[in-house]
């Protein structure tokens, strides 16, 4: 197994749980697919060509292991050897996974909607858009999606200053603005250990880079950071990290 598929496993890279049924794993598959679509022209604004066909293949091998009960098995056994220093792997449920056949998928279909880990990056901002006339603010107050905050000046100058976005000055940028995790979860269908991961700068918890990036983006974007300078600026900053 590569060395970049043993901080993420299958199960992560499609967000499913190690007992998911073969029809959870076709089904997340297309949800990935959906999301990470190379058709698509907003993915290039978030990943290089090169990370996004990375992501792709990541994804792909994934969905050969998994769909595979011979495979699946095989992959297994490497995790649980693993256990003890990278990954544990609850006992999957023999009636859910071991006693099911193969899945084939069926030739055409459309895909599914995206998946807990990011929404469908076409969409763009258009589903961070309220639907409702939004009431005039007082002078001297800001709005996200979430949240109605007092503008701070000194703060403000600061943020439009940053060159550098670690996920300590992120944190600092949310509760400024006051959103909490759990409001930007459930927007960006990203789990909440994953956010916290990103602003306590936790990189070995965190996915494949090519999946952080995607985090990183949609974080700027409810905060109304410029989503590229702080994805280029964090991705640098784990990479060194990271050596």
């Amino acid at each position: 197994m590569s060395n970049r598929l043993v901080e993420q496993t299958f199960y992560e890279i499609l967000e499913v749980s190690p007992d998911a049924t073969q029809q959870d794993i076709h089904t997340a598959y297309h949800r990935a697919k959906a999301t990470y679509s190379p058709d698509s022209p907003a993915l290039y604004s978030m990943f290089t060509r090169e990370e996004a066909r990375e992501l792709m293949n990541l994804i792909e091998e994934a969905f050969s292991t998994l769909s595979n009960q011979s495979r699946r098995k095989d992959y297994d056994k490497q995790l649980i050897q693993q256990a003890g220093s990278h990954h544990s792997l609850p006992q999957a449920n023999p009636a859910r996974a071991d006693d099911l056949p193969d899945f084939q998928p069926p030739e055409a279909g459309p895909p599914r909607a995206a998946p807990k880990m990011g929404r469908d990056v076409s969409a763009g901002p258009a589903r961070m858009a309220n639907p409702q006339k939004k009431e005039s603010l007082p002078e001297g107050f800001g709005r996200t999606r979430f949240s109605v905050y007092e503008i701070d000046d000194t703060f403000e100058h600061e943020i439009k200053q940053r060159s550098q976005f670690d996920g300590t000055f992120l944190q600092k940028v949310r509760l400024y603005k006051h959103v909490n995790l759990d409001q930007m979860s459930e927007e960006t269908r990203i789990s909440r250990t994953y956010l916290s991961a990103v602003e306590t700068n936790d990189y070995d918890a965190l996915p494949a880079p090519v999946f952080v990036r995607g985090f990183i983006v949609q974080f700027a974007r409810i905060l109304g950071l410029d989503e590229k300078l702080v994805a280029d600026s964090y991705m640098s900053i784990l990479r060194n990290a990271k050596g």
